[in-house]
């Protein structure tokens, strides 16, 4: 058997959708033409069975010779018994060759939007990414239905062959019918894959609102908004409804044509061979043979359509595939060197912010009070790169401009922890500690260190308990200092806590504060907040106005000396109270 997931790798750069199909297919190349030989055996069993019936009837009863009619019976029996055989062999081929293209195009969705993150959230629609993952299946059939378009075509070229052997005109009739009807399905092509594309649209639509109505829940119960979005996701599920309705048409002429091609040949090539055995032009067990060979030819015909519609689904999957793998990450990888210089002898800043003129130093707890929540952000984003669009030369870490840096260096030594932190799904000590690096003895030190013991105690399981996307099972307080563990475990050069109490109350926001100033002893944090609680325990306050920094020193020294600080201070100790 295989393992899966097997070893990754990228499909080429600048493929196009038809040759990224294409490169699913070569990289299973080998189970693919497992499969290929199994349906062409399977298919081959059943085009021969007719053929060895009819030589029974003419060399076998119409001759009289039982021997003859014996051996062909066998004949007929050994071809069941090998298509029966087959059929198990067939069936794995096939399961093997959709669990490996799942798993491919699994991986290749993930490690692209891993890659390219916040690129895809702007280029792309909200619900693209998971309709993509939702309904990029119909590719993952394609490597079946090599197998089953070449087994039906090595069928029918067969069949002709008998045919053309016992009647040219019957040959004639099957070689040339069945393409020309066929044709008729691939008329459909064009129709099947507009309407494919207007469907996955609205597809995309309906998840984008879903996912918006999901993101927004609290706040929209919050303000009576549940029906306005359930309104608009009633549109956007009723625009999906009768886009699927167009789309069901003609996939339903595909599957009418299906019946209808092979019928046309039953009745045609049963009507002309009676009249060819009627004027001793035919012999009986040949016109047996030609009615088997009509009933026979439904199949082939079917699995050429089906092949059809999932080479349309899949090259509309393909389409979406590409535009998210075309799509360049905001940050470029490998910058610079991954190796951080040694700080200066005569110099212990750690980083410097052009923009506001912030210095953080060695080693220490920084309180940054800003007056605005968006200057607050930005501040945030500029120092933790987490927007591309910062401003260049903006922030230098260890004498080198951040974006200088490779993004994956910056990201380990530069951690931030939103004030609304995401849990992803899992057990709670692979949430709080998703690199495995630490043990359960760690974990439960950087629990403690932010008043969360308590969250950990209350669930069955402790550690081991499963946590839901988002940690719906947590209160807001309570996510938020699960995320402060987190970003502690981390371990970085530079933590940034972004508002890291202000989802708790005044004894348990002490208590954080106290928690994390001695598990980061030794090591920088820069906390922004106007929290008078965590700012009674920084080493140093800045206050920044604007983009500026305005006053320096300590939480005490600028309560007494700057006015504009103790406002800002008490009016979050008064909302706070």
């Amino acid at each position: 058997m295989i393992a899966l997931p097997e070893k990754y790798v990228p499909p080429p750069a600048g493929v196009t959708p038809v040759g990224f199909l294409a490169w699913l297919v070569r990289r299973q190349w080998t189970t693919v033409l497992q499969g290929v030989v199994c349906d062409v055996i399977w298919l081959l069993g059943l085009a021969l069975t007719p053929w060895a019936i009819g030589r029974a009837v003419d060399e076998g009863l119409v001759a009289g010779d039982y021997g003859a009619f014996l051996r062909w019976l066998g004949v007929v029996v050994w071809l069941q018994l090998q298509h029966s055989l087959i059929q198990g062999l067939r069936d794995r081929a096939g399961s093997i060759n959709f669990a490996r293209a799942y798993s491919r195009l699994e991986m290749v969705l993930a490690r692209s939007t891993s890659h390219v993150t916040v690129a895809a959230e702007r280029a792309l629609a909200p619900g693209a990414v998971v309709t993509m993952a939702a309904e990029s299946w119909s590719a993952t059939f394609l490597p079946i239905n090599v197998g089953s378009i070449t087994s039906a075509l090595v069928a029918f070229i067969t069949v002709s062959v008998l045919l053309l052997r016992d009647s040219v005109m019957l040959g004639l009739f099957v070689i040339v019918g069945v393409p020309l009807f066929s044709a008729a399905s691939f008329l459909l092509v064009r129709t099947l894959n507009a309407r494919s594309e207007i469907a996955w649209g609205a597809r995309e639509a309906m998840n984008a609102v879903a996912l918006d109505s999901v993101k927004g829940l609290r706040v929209l119960r919050g303000v009576g908004g549940e029906q306005r979005f359930l309104a608009r996701y009633r549109e956007r599920s009723a625009e999906l409804r009768v886009a699927g309705i167009r789309l069901a048409l003609p996939r339903a002429a595909a599957e009418a044509l299906n019946l209808l091609i092979p019928g046309l040949f039953v009745a045609g090539l049963t009507w002309v061979g009676a009249v060819l055995v009627s004027q001793g032009q035919l012999q009986v067990g040949a016109l047996v043979a030609f009615y088997g060979y009509a009933g026979f030819l439904v199949l082939p015909v079917a699995l050429i359509n089906q092949a059809m519609t999932v080479a349309v689904d899949a090259r509309v999957a393909a389409r979406r595939i590409i535009g998210l793998l075309a799509l360049q990450p905001l940050w470029a990888d490998g910058a610079a060197s991954g190796r951080m210089p040694e700080p200066s002898p005569e110099e212990d800043d750690l980083l410097r912010d052009d923009v506001t003129g912030l210095v953080v130093r060695e080693g220490e707890l920084l309180g940054v009070v800003v007056s605005e929540e968006g200057s607050a952000r930005a501040l945030v984003d500029r120092v933790g790169r987490l927007l591309p669009d910062v401003g260049e030369g903006s922030v230098v870490l260890h004498g080198r401009r951040l974006e200088d840096w490779d993004i994956a260096v910056v990201r380990e030594r530069i951690v931030v922890s939103d004030p609304v932190p995401f849990l992803f799904s899992g057990t709670l000590r692979e949430v709080l500690d998703p690199w495995g690096r630490h043990d359960d003895d760690a974990v439960l030190a950087a629990v403690a260190a932010v008043d969360a013991s308590d969250i950990v105690k209350s669930v069955p399981g402790g550690l081991d308990v499963l946590v839901g996307e988002r940690g719906v099972e947590f209160s807001g307080g309570q996510r938020q200092r699960l995320g402060a563990a987190r970003a502690l475990l981390a371990e970085p050069e530079l933590l940034v806590m972004h508002d890291p109490t202000s989802s708790v109350d005044a004894p348990t926001e002490e208590r954080m504060s106290s928690g994390i100033r001695s598990h980061r002893r030794g090591r920088t944090t820069m906390i922004v907040t106007t929290s008078p609680l965590v700012l009674a325990l920084a080493a140093r306050v800045v206050l920044v106005v604007g983009d500026r920094i305005v006053a320096d020193g300590t939480h005490l020294g600028l309560l007494e000396s700057h006015q504009e600080y103790r406002a800002l201070v008490m009016r979050a100790e008064g909302v706070e109270r």
